[in-house]
Order: structure tokens, then C-alpha cells, then sequence
């Protein structure tokens, strides 16, 4: 049986940031970091106890909302 992939994605709407598991809103958080370490945790957690192909996914126009961007934005 082949796994599947989950997708989570954070998304930025007006003053926060989302959190949706392939297209479904999951959570909330206020700064874009917070927003992706808890993706990351979902992400990570879901492929070490479902056995899952997981990924965390973010536009990359959205990495000057990150701390000390340019090292990110040259990764982008």
C-alpha cells in the first residue's frame, strides 16, 4: 500500500496566518513563524505515527514576514 502525501500549508489571511491539512482549516496563529513550526509539528508527527509522506508548504513571497529573512529568501 503506497502512503499517501498530506499536505499542510500556511497561508497568510489579512492579520494572521493559517494552518490547512490538504485544503482544510486546522488552526491559527498571529506570526508566521509560529504558524510554521506548528504545521511542521502536525507534519512531522503525522508521518512518524501514520506513516505518511508529509510536507509543509508556505509562497515564498511570504518569507519577508520571517525573522532575518535573507538567508530564507535565498533558500526560496
Amino acid at each position: 500500500m503506497a502512503a499517501s502525501l498530506v499536505e499542510y500549508v500556511v497561508a497568510r489571511q489579512r492579520e494572521g496566518w493559517n494552518v490547512l491539512r490538504n485544503g482544510a482549516p486546522i488552526g491559527r496563529r498571529g506570526v508566521l513563524v509560529r504558524a510554521l513550526d506548528f504545521a511542521t509539528h502536525l507534519a512531522e508527527r503525522e508521518a512518524i505515527l501514520g506513516g505518511r509522506s508529509t510536507r509543509v508548504l508556505m509562497a515564498s513571497e511570504d518569507t519577508d514576514y520571517l525573522p532575518g529573512c535573507q538567508p530564507w529568501c535565498r533558500a526560496a
